[in-house]
């Protein structure tokens, strides 16, 4: 009886978005102002060639919340866990290409409320974007989301010569 009644109480979140179509719009506006932050950082540090990517980093960091990820590889398939806790499935978006997952937080804002205040400091944006080559070519036509917990679970299946088609996004999970 205390099964039925945990299983009543959970609700399915919405599926995340996933596009195959290659990167979005808003993930290019996102990467060109990560683009322009780096080379401002680049002239702010006397033009120091050599560290490029260090100056993407430093810029993608202050533009972008930092979702921690974890990729493993089997011989069928790669399986990705992206820690988005700050985020609901509607927020988020999944882009796949051949050989690479570009995961989006569309603008969530908080009110940060201070220790022994009645009051919150300002609202607060957070983004995210998160994009990460892949070890092999993948199969976008097989590729299935689920969300729990504040983690996406991207399972995506190795490419095989010649075959394409859409994706799925399935979610399962508590509703925050």
């Amino acid at each position: 009886m205390h099964n039925e009644n945990v299983a009543r109480r959970q609700t399915t979140e919405p599926p995340i978005v996933i596009k195959t179509t290659g990167l979005s719009v808003e993930a290019k506006q996102m990467l060109d102002a990560i683009a322009r932050r780096a080379y401002q950082i680049f002239e702010a540090k006397g033009r120091i060639k050599g560290r490029d990517l260090d100056n993407w980093l430093q810029a993608e960091a202050e533009l972008f919340d930092r979702t921690p990820l974890n990729i493993g590889e089997s011989q069928d398939g790669v399986t990705l866990l992206a820690e988005v806790h700050d985020f609901t499935p509607k927020e988020l978006e999944i882009d796949l290409e051949p050989k690479r997952v570009t995961i989006i937080g569309r603008g969530r804002t908080h009110v940060e409320q201070k220790a022994g205040t009645s009051t919150g400091s300002p609202k607060r944006t957070v983004r995210l974007l998160r994009s990460v080559q892949l070890p092999v070519e993948i199969d976008a036509a097989h590729a299935t989301a689920r969300f729990k917990g504040g983690v996406i679970e991207l399972k995506l299946k190795k490419a095989m010569a010649g075959k394409a088609g859409t994706a799925k996004a399935v979610s399962s999970g508590n509703a925050a």
